[in-house]
Parts: C-alpha cells; structure tokens; sequence
C-alpha cells in the first residue's frame, strides 16, 4: 500500500504496505465503504466496482496485479481476448473516478481525515492521512496534473506558463465524451512535460476551486486556457481544440484533427494526437 500523510495538506513521506499499521489499513476500508454507500459522490455502480477493486488490492499488497487487463477482466467482465489498446473502458471509468474522487473532496469530503487518490496515469491508488492543526484546515483546492495553486503567491515566485483545460465535448454524446475525457487526460500528462503547469476547470458547484482558478489572473505567468472537445462525424471523430489568453480572451491558435474510429486502437490514437498537440501548444504559449 501507498501511503502519503499530511499537515495542513502537504504530503511528507510515502511508505509500503508492509510498513502501514493496522490502524491505517481499518481507516482507509472505512474511508472505501464510506465512498461506495455515500450519495455525496458521482459514482455508477461501474464506478464502485472500480474504486472497490483498486482499493482492495492494493491494501492486500497485490498493487502489482492492478493493470488495465486486470480491470478489464475481472472488474468489467471483459473476455481474456480482451486488449486495453482497443477496448478503452479501463481508462474511461478510471478518468471518471479520479474526477469524481476530486470533486468529492474539494466539496463534501473537504474534512474527511483519509483521502483515496487516483493520480494520473496510474490506477493504483495513495492514500493520504491528514491531521491539520487544531482549528485549521486546508484541503487542496486544485485537481492540477503538474503543481497545486496552494497558498498566498510570493512576489518572487518565478514566472512560467499555466494552461486552463476545459472540456466542452456536449454530453448528451456518450461515446465522444469518453474519448473527450480520454483526450484532457492525455493532453494535461503530454503538455506537463514540458514543464508548463496545467488546470482543470471545475464545474460550478466547485466553489472554493473556481475561486482559486480566478486567482489565476493575479499571478505573474503567462495564463492561456485550451477549450477541447470531441465531436461525432460521418467517418468517426473529430477532434477540436483552441488556445486563447486566459485574461483577454484573444485567440492564439486552434485547430482540429478528423480520425476514423478504426484507424488505431483508440488508446493509442489519442495518445498520438495528445502529444502532437502539446508540441503545438508550447510553441504558440511560449
């Protein structure tokens, strides 16, 4: 088990299954069953499944066994032919989740002393300890794939370049705003690569993240929001992005990529796209 404690919500040390006490092991399976029963958290019967699964494992020791053709198989039901490349739902559901999760503890969940984290690009989960100090508090207030906007801004803090993703796939297309979802995911892991700092833009009932994301034009780095979205076409998806200046508006740069659902699996194609649009956004933010 992957374990991270926290004061006032930074994370100080990590440490393996064999070093967690029972204690700890008997909050997060309290913390699990509180998630799976709770209405409080945006979660599908598919979903639970999911988080169950991970958890489970994880605590057992078994963290290695959490593969994408592991979920597939024993979590979905999926035949031993089954080839995450080709089938995304392993990645679809774990997008949702990890969604879910964030908007959950940066609302209800905000007090909640054990956190079940999904962080990107893994489907084995950390658990975070928080013990704040008496009186204080201090829950992350940003689902953020390269830096958390925490705290008040030093006025030497170095400048750089912050991206504001938004997804706007309609979701009345089901089967587009999965592959959408698949797509922010890949494109905030390609684009932090090169070391700008990405954000996702909360839905409005996320008040105290929309706030933190309108401190966003106060500091010093060049902000700019990327809009992406997936739309059905007649020979499969299209796939649209823009890039304007977070305080003006002005658009800098924008276009779309049309691929047949066939052309590869659909993993890999979203991937490919994801990283060819990273190399675009850093030369148009930079």
């Amino acid at each position: 088990m992957i374990r991270s404690q926290s004061t006032e919500g930074k994370a100080v040390d990590e440490q393996s299954a064999s070093s967690c006490d029972t204690d700890e092991t008997t909050a997060v399976e309290a913390a699990l069953s509180a998630l799976i029963v709770t209405g409080n958290v945006r979660l599908s019967e598919r979903n639970r499944r999911f988080l169950s699964f991970v958890v489970t494992e994880t605590l057992a020791g078994r963290g290695q066994r959490i593969k994408a053709y592991t979920i597939g198989v024993d979590v979905f039901g999926r035949s031993k032919s089954f080839d995450p490349d080709r089938d995304p739902i392993v990645r679809i559901e774990a997008t949702r989740v990890r969604a879910a999760l964030a908007e959950y503890y940066d609302s209800f969940g905000a007090r909640d002393a054990v956190r079940i984290v999904l962080r990107p690009g893994s489907y084995v989960p950390t658990f975070e300890f928080s013990h704040p100090a008496s009186g204080s508090e201090r829950p992350r207030l940003l689902e953020n794939a390269a830096a958390a906007l925490d705290g008040p801004i030093a006025a030497d803090e170095r400048a750089g370049t912050v991206i504001v993703v938004t997804h706007r796939t309609d979701r009345r297309e089901r089967c587009s705003l999965g592959r959408g979802e698949m797509y922010v995911e890949a494109i905030i892991k390609a684009v932090a690569d090169f070391e700008i700092k990405v954000f996702l833009t909360p839905p409005p009932e996320r008040r105290m993240v929309t706030q933190a994301m309108r401190e966003l034009i106060h500091r010093p780095e060049a902000v700019f929001a990327l809009d992406i979205a997936v739309h059905g076409i007649a020979e499969g998806r299209r796939y649209s992005w823009s890039l304007s200046d977070f305080r003006t508006g002005e658009i800098k740069a924008s276009g779309f990529d049309d691929r047949a659902d066939d052309d590869l699996p659909a993993g890999a194609q979203i991937d490919a796209l994801a990283a060819e649009l990273a190399q675009r956004i850093a030369a148009s933010a930079g």
